[in-house]
């Protein structure tokens, strides 16, 4: 009883230093920022998409553009061509790593009227997502020309990235920020093919044309419990996880006859 009674009272203290903390940092004019929810769970039934809320303060006169980015993949890609000019077939292989899969720039204006392209570059917010090109890398079966190689690079990432756009993987949003005297709030819409993992979280200030790192946080994806136990059993025991499918399918099914039945007067 008293073990519990000291746990409680440690959760209060925590909470009223943490607000103690925010309140002052709010009073000092040190920016703060609020990723809700901080963790987002993905179970069994949630939706195609999910809405991450950012908010925050800054300073006044200014625009905000929020850049959220996900942890990176690898992935084996091909190049196809055609074979005596009549079919596709797959012409080159190869790896690309350390490629975020989800990549969102979020802006209160229009970023080609508040940066230039070489500040857009230098912060990682060009709308043709420029940046990646550098931070990707690959790696052919067979070694190739450096001038072969540069150009296959790009293509493989170019490739990528239209794929991520498709699926709404990588989201370029001007006007999704919105401002209210010294505070901001951006909606990131977040698609439930993304990947799990920590998401890194950037806050930008555009001033006079610069653009200014306000801060950073991040954000954690992960599944829920009854996803894990099922991702768990489909990797290292295939074949409970395979009895489990047929008897959630054949539940299923039952439950759809019965529902009809009913509704036929069966």
């Amino acid at each position: 009883m008293r073990l519990a009674m000291l746990s409680i009272l440690a959760v209060l203290l925590a909470t009223a230093v943490g607000s103690a903390m925010t309140a002052v940092a709010e009073s000092e004019g040190a920016p703060v920022v609020k990723v809700e929810p901080r963790v987002l769970e993905r179970s069994l039934f949630s939706r195609s998409y999910q809405t991450v809320v950012i908010t925050g303060t800054c300073p006044e006169q200014c625009e905000v553009v929020v850049k959220v980015i996900s942890p990176t993949r690898d992935f084996k890609v091909n190049r196809a061509g055609k074979s005596l000019g009549l079919i596709w077939v797959p012409s080159g292989h190869a790896e690309v790593t350390e490629i975020p899969v989800m990549y969102a720039v979020l802006s209160s204006a229009k970023i080609s009227s508040i940066l230039s392209p070489a500040e857009q570059e230098k912060a990682g917010l060009c709308p043709d997502f420029r940046g990646i090109y550098q931070q990707a890398k690959i790696r052919f079966e067979k070694d190739l020309p450096r001038d072969k190689g540069t150009a296959l690079h790009k293509e493989y990432v170019a490739g990528l990235i239209k794929i991520f756009i498709e699926g709404g993987l990588y989201q370029y949003r001007e006007g999704a920020v919105k401002m209210d005297s010294r505070t901001f709030m951006a909606r990131l819409v977040y698609p439930a093919n993304a990947p799990l993992g920590d998401y890194k979280v950037f806050c930008y200030v555009i001033e006079g044309g610069k653009a200014r790192l306000l801060c950073q946080d991040k954000l954690l994806v992960k599944s829920s419990p009854e996803v894990e136990w099922l991702s768990y059993y489909a990797h290292a025991k295939p074949a409970i996880y395979g009895i489990f499918s047929a008897l959630v399918a054949v539940a299923v099914g039952l439950l759809v006859g019965i529902v009809l039945g009913r509704r036929t007067g069966h």
